[in-house]
């Protein structure tokens, strides 16, 4: 499992509906979109957020899955609603325990 992890600071006033317009794929929602996805906001500054998408593949499978997971313009798009990104970032998940379902 690879998860893709980036912190942003929204641009003032943008919701979490126009934020995920910059990134999803033509013809995908929230409902067809093919990985697991989760934005939270810092509990003191709401404009700052932590995009976190579980996505179910190899490394070496993840570059051609990109097409799938984000809007082919995404870059430009997400200039016009985010004000700076902290980070970007693609994790493989190496330990797993608690509440979570155990690594396959």
């Amino acid at each position: 499992m690879l998860r893709a992890v980036f912190a942003r600071t929204l641009k003032p006033g943008v919701t979490d509906e126009e934020f995920i317009r910059a990134w999803l794929p033509p013809g995908r929602t929230m409902d067809s979109y093919p990985s697991g996805v989760t934005i939270s906001h810092n509990l003191t500054d709401e404009r700052q957020i932590i995009s976190i998408f579980e996505v179910d593949c190899t490394p070496e499978e993840f570059p051609g899955l990109l097409a799938s997971l984000v809007h082919p313009d995404s870059a430009a798009r997400l200039a016009e609603v985010v004000e700076s990104t902290q980070l970007e970032a693609v994790f493989e998940d190496t330990a797993a325990f608690g509440a979570r379902q155990p690594l396959g």
